[in-house]
């Protein structure tokens, strides 16, 4: 009997290993012509727009803001911020404004068979450049950058899963940021890279220098995988 259930044991870990137990996606995807990282001639577009904050009553208490003010007073540093870091990280990057995009098209774009990047994406025919002329060969296009507590990014970019309730908080032990980006050629109007990053840090005691941290390990995980997915 117990060589039997052994037995039936041992072939239900063989076929979870070659099925794959759980559930596994694809968070970046590359084009073929993606081989070589950003550096020079390159520009940041849509960070002052794409911070949302979740739970912002919970951070309003925590962080001694008024509610009122809560959403856009952490928003609107964070999006500085990172343009900040993502600056010193690339000293050669320049910030386009996020209204050059105003006018394109929300599109799709597919990483995995249920993962979805919904974000605007510059019409093919459209070369952005600023004010001063200024025409960047690549763009990193920031979409959406969720901030919250004990986040998975599955509830958000899974078209399965984004329409379940998520269940009531009692506690929070991380930090987590979710980001969703695009290295846009800008002469040949296609998307070079895709990615939706995960960062969680730790909630000792919650500060605005926390989610300062917090902003710059987003922009230390996006370099690492703009990195990672040229192939390097």
């Amino acid at each position: 009997m117990f060589k039997g259930v052994r037995a039936f044991v041992f072939w239900c870990v063989i076929a979870c290993i070659l099925a794959g137990c759980g559930t596994h996606y694809q968070w970046t995807k590359s084009h073929p012509a993606y081989t070589i990282p950003p550096f020079k001639d390159f520009a940041v577009i849509g960070a002052e727009k794409a911070f949302v904050l979740n739970r912002s009553a919970w951070f309003a208490k925590k962080l001694n803001i008024s509610a009122e003010e809560i959403q856009k007073h952490v928003t609107g540093d964070c999006a500085k911020w990172l343009v900040q870091d993502l600056q010193k990280l690339y000293p050669e990057m320049k910030a386009l404004p996020a209204s050059l995009m105003d006018a394109s098209p929300e599109e799709s774009q597919q990483l995995d068979s249920r993962i979805f990047i919904k974000g605007k994406i510059p019409e093919q025919g459209i070369v952005l450049k600023d004010s001063t002329g200024y025409t960047p060969a690549r763009i990193l296009i920031i979409h959406e950058a969720i901030l919250g507590t004990d986040l998975n990014r599955e509830d958000f970019f899974d078209y399965a899963l984004i329409h379940n309730e998520s269940p009531e908080k009692k506690t929070s032990k991380n930090l987590t940021a979710i980001v969703s980006y695009t290295l846009w050629d800008n002469e040949k109007q296609r998307a070079l890279f895709n990615s939706i990053d995960q960062i969680d840090r730790p909630i000792t005691h919650l500060s605005m220098t926390d989610m300062e941290q917090l902003v710059q390990s987003i922009a230390e995980s996006m370099r690492s995988h703009l990195v990672e997915g040229a192939g390097l």
